[in-house]
């Protein structure tokens, strides 16, 4: 079970986070970024499966400022409420609260100072802000939403990113990924996987959207891509 903290947020308040880090000594720091359901039992367990991975894992709760706390369901009012608190976000602000986060893991012991951004949906869009504007080693994107309106931070994009797409996702089409690798073309520090018979949320284990297959081959090439981009 991950341990949960509270990080002193910028300008007061606190940010709920959790935390489960290797055994094995300082190890390579990740941000976990939620999806708009907020930090829910599937992010929670994330943060120990990736600790698994290797990675001083630490999911935080973008929600801090709005609805702290906040763990919405995937279906009826909890659809609504999800929607209805994300759009009270700043993401600009969001970003920068990601930032604060960044650095609060880089310090702790169990990191050793490279700090990788993941982000699912609502998260997967301030993983490709981050690699724009934070000091990070890399980032990746699972169904980031919203993209394709951010376009004019594409060429700003300066550290490694990883961004996946699903085939028969309806909340990011395809004339939406069309324009983002258009966008990012170019960018040798950039790429770009596509699951044609997958569906947003795809890693989801235990929902109707989990593809068991996909989900082990995008995992296996984040661990490809964080292994490399630690060397660069």
């Amino acid at each position: 079970m991950p341990e949960r903290l509270k990080i002193p947020g910028p300008g007061g308040g606190e940010i709920g986070a959790f935390f489960t880090a290797p055994d094995s000594g300082a190890s390579p720091g990740l941000i976990i970024l939620h999806e708009i359901f907020g930090v829910t039992e599937f992010i929670r367990n994330r943060v120990d499966f990736f600790a698994g991975q290797g990675f001083a894992s630490m999911a935080i709760d973008l929600y801090w400022r709005v609805a702290p706390g906040a763990d919405f369901g995937y279906e009826g009012q909890g659809w609504d409420d999800a929607f209805a608190t994300r759009n009270k976000l700043d993401d600009d602000q969001s970003v920068g609260d990601v930032g604060h986060c960044v650095e609060a893991l880089r310090v702790r012991p169990e990191c050793s100072g490279d700090v990788f951004v993941l982000g699912y949906c609502l998260g997967g869009l301030y993983a490709y802000l981050a690699a724009s504007r934070l000091d990070i080693r890399g980032s990746i994107s699972f169904h980031g939403v919203r993209l394709e309106t951010r376009l004019e931070v594409a060429d700003a994009v300066s550290k490694p990113l990883q961004l996946h797409f699903c085939g028969l996702d309806k909340w990011v089409t395809q004339p939406a990924v069309a324009e983002v690798k258009a966008a990012l073309k170019g960018n040798n520090g950039v790429e770009i996987f596509d699951y044609p018979k997958s569906d947003h949320g795809f890693t989801r284990i235990g929902m109707d959207v989990y593809n068991e297959a996909d989900a082990n081959t995008a995992h296996d090439r984040v661990l490809e891509f964080s292994s490399r981009a630690a060397t660069r």
